[in-house]
């Protein structure tokens, strides 16, 4: 499909095109789709997307991402767009046969705007192939900063002229998209819905227009019992502060209840790996050198060079996390954190095999895999931590691990980058561990989706303050000694699971040796 409104044969003869698009309708085309398709609901509805985070349907054009928002009440679809050449837009899922729409005359959705210029929005709604070169219908409307608008495709009609005589029994495509973005752009749309009349009063409603524009930053949730949007069972709260009132864990007596502070490896008293410098402690209450530190509403993991030490190997302590309860699918964790920065800094949020009983026994500890739901490298050219990478782990070796893809996904060569400086603002970063389907997500809102068959033990939750990265050592020549910049500070972690997800014990099971 092109990405302008208008398909143009060029210099082609007509013959010649029309030839090309008969043999792409015969054979690239299922026959199916050549068929009368399926006719949507009463209510006109052609897609649906309330109680999932699962936008893997929609098929976004490179750099576009999208994600579900609430507007006074309404989960509504928000679509962010970077300055991109062209008209990118997203695709919504049609059935295979596509839609049969004979018994309406258009289709329509209520497009809001919450930013600060105009902009234009079009959709296009189309026919397969056929011997027009553009069998499709349009319509474009310009949306006023905070105002809401109802972007309304006629069939038979095109930017409000008389148009292609679109065969309402074969809709194949229907697609939104932006014209002329000078800067990143978001808009708010709800569902597309067909219409039976083309009167005005009966489009689609629009959504009311918000109180204030989308903002990325988050805010900390006063109920601690349901994640960012949604309702599971709550496993874990760990709200930190030594003075808020919603606190759970106030002090380091309460924090060793609920976490272990060396990798799972070596016994538990593994305290660095060989990627990075840094090696953890976990110093008693009230100790200058503590790594742990409350603070009146926040946890924070330290970054310190201890007496003797510097920048090279072992010669920086730092915090760490290891959950005591284990994490498997059918499971959500989330953290409100905001991580360290400058040259050397690598924060880091994951999950990795394996159980450690109550009577220091473990389970098997085969790594990997991993799953990485955030890691923010600190490179000379990404000393502010705006860019993160999210993945699932396999040590270069899918073909042993598993072979992980991605359902949707906004990463761009393995890395995201939103705009905002992540050590500045507390920002929500979560998994939901789908089983064999893990959506991470950022602020309540998804961002990818991966396909991946975990086939190893229960894992753990780990969030790591690591830094100076030893497979980068020509950037870290250029790491300085400023511990301000090495403060890993966390509002709460909480987990919820599924009804009906049974999490392992932590007891030794009987017959182990």
């Amino acid at each position: 499909m092109s990405s302008s409104p208008v398909l143009r044969p060029g210099r082609f003869p007509a013959i010649v095109f029309a030839v090309l698009a008969s043999f792409l309708a015969l054979n690239f085309f299922p026959s199916s789709a050549r068929a009368a398709g399926v006719v949507p609901p009463v209510t006109g509805e052609l897609y649906s997307y309330e109680g999932t985070l699962n936008l893997g349907d929609l098929q976004s054009d490179a750099g576009v991402s999208a994600g579900i928002t609430d507007l006074n009440g309404s989960r509504l679809i928000k679509i962010d767009f970077p300055v991109l050449k062209g008209y990118p837009g997203v695709n919504f899922p049609v059935p295979k046969e596509g839609w049969d729409l004979s018994g309406y005359a258009g289709i329509g959705i209520a497009v809001h705007n919450p930013g600060t210029d105009p902009v234009a929005v079009t959709l296009k709604v189309d026919n397969p192939p056929t011997d027009d070169p553009n069998p499709a219908n349009s319509e474009v409307a310009t949306v006023a900063p905070g105002a809401t608008q109802t972007v309304k495709v006629v069939f038979g009609k095109s930017f409000g002229q008389p148009g292609y005589a679109l065969d309402r029994s074969r809709v194949i495509r229907v697609k939104l998209f932006v014209q002329a973005l000078k800067k990143p752009t978001t808009i708010i749309v709800a569902k597309p819905i067909a219409f039976k009349s083309a009167a005005a009063a009966s489009a689609p409603a629009a959504p009311e227009a918000p109180t204030k524009p989308y903002i990325t930053s988050s805010t900390s949730p006063k109920n601690h019992t349901v994640p960012y949007g949604q309702e599971w069972l709550l496993v874990k709260d760990w709200t930190f502060g030594n003075k808020r009132a919603d606190a759970t864990i106030r002090n380091k007596g309460q924090l060793d209840q609920e976490f272990y502070f060396r990798y799972i490896y070596d016994g538990a008293k593994l305290d660095i790996l060989s990627t990075y410098w840094s090696y953890h402690r976990d110093y008693p209450e009230g100790d200058p050198r503590s790594l742990h530190v409350f603070g009146d509403d926040t946890l924070t993991l330290k970054g310190r060079i201890p007496p003797g030490g510097g920048l090279h190997r072992r010669g920086i302590e730092s915090g760490m996390l290891r959950s005591k309860i284990p994490f498997v699918p059918g499971m959500y964790v989330e953290m409100r954190c905001k991580v360290t920065k400058g040259v050397g800094s690598w924060p880091n949020f994951w999950i990795n095999p394996g159980i450690q009983y109550e009577n220091g026994t473990f389970s098997k500890l085969p790594w990997p895999p991993e799953i990485d739901i955030f890691e923010f490298f600190g490179f000379r050219n990404q000393a502010t931590p705006r860019t993160f990478e999210s993945n699932v782990q396999t040590n270069k070796k899918p073909e042993k691990y598993g072979m992980p893809y991605d359902i949707f996904s906004v990463f761009r060569k393995g890395h995201y980058t939103p705009g905002m400086d992540f050590s500045e603002e507390f920002h929500v970063f979560a998994l939901d561990w789908q089983e064999n389907r893990p959506v991470w997500l950022l602020d309540g809102r998804p961002i990818k989706q991966t396909y991946y068959e975990w086939n190893a033990p229960a894992a753990h939750i780990l969030i790591c303050n690591s830094l100076g990265i030893e497979f980068a050592k020509d950037d870290m020549k250029l790491m300085t000694a400023d511990e301000s910049n090495w403060d890993f500070v966390i509002d709460y972690i909480r987990v919820w699971k599924h009804p009906g997800v049974v999490i392992p014990s932590t007891v030794v099971p009987e017959g182990t040796p």
